[in-house]
């Protein structure tokens, strides 16, 4: 009878340690992820467009990746016991798809997704919460913020950004149309007069 009792708590034991493994291997992620990046340069490019008498900059995904990942490496921390260790950011169909690798209490290695939609409220770019995505399985939206990147700080002024949004695989800025006096002010800058 004592036999029987151990031999099925070792089966117990033996069955939810293999659950256990089956859902580290489930949510582990499933690419090599990190937060390096390259600095965008968005105040020479603004200088640049303003020069040409352009109100629009165009942003490629690799800009948007970039700028996206100096944002997060700033500040790594998702929440209390959640740290972001590696991301990727992609433009698909209409939004930003952020590919994140999570560690949960130090130690729980995680791979999501969460799709993003793209506004401007100025003087930021917001990326607003759409759809989040562990492997093929939806997850609550509440259990993940927003992301709020002060892009309207990076250009000098006086260029002031009017509106930001997805256009097929570019995050495409439009400028306040500058006046005569503000261009000549900024020309007069860049030229150190």
């Amino acid at each position: 009878m004592v036999k029987k009792g151990l031999l099925a708590l070792g089966v117990l034991l033996l069955l939810i340690a293999a659950l256990a493994g089956a859902g580290l291997w489930y949510v582990k992620p499933q690419e090599k992820l990190d937060l390096a990046y390259r600095t965008v340069p968005l105040e020479q490019r603004a200088i640049g467009m303003a020069k040409n008498l352009s109100t629009t900059l165009a942003l490629s995904e690799s800009d948007v990746d970039n700028i996206a990942k100096a944002y997060i490496a700033s500040d790594p921390r998702y929440g209390p016991d959640v740290t972001v260790t590696g991301a990727r950011f992609d433009i698909e169909d209409g939004r930003i798809a952020a590919h994140y690798n999570l560690k949960v209490k130090n130690r729980i290695p995680v791979g999501v997704v969460v799709y993003y939609r793209v506004q401007w409220r100025d003087p930021n770019l917001v990326a607003v919460v759409d759809e989040a995505k562990l492997r093929s399985r939806t997850l609550p939206k509440r259990y993940f913020d927003d992301i709020v990147i002060p892009l309207g700080s990076s250009v000098p002024k006086p260029i002031r950004i009017r509106s930001a949004a997805l256009q097929g695989d570019k995050l495409v800025i439009t400028i306040k149309k500058p006046t005569l006096a503000e261009l000549t002010r900024l020309l007069r800058r860049e030229l150190g007069l």
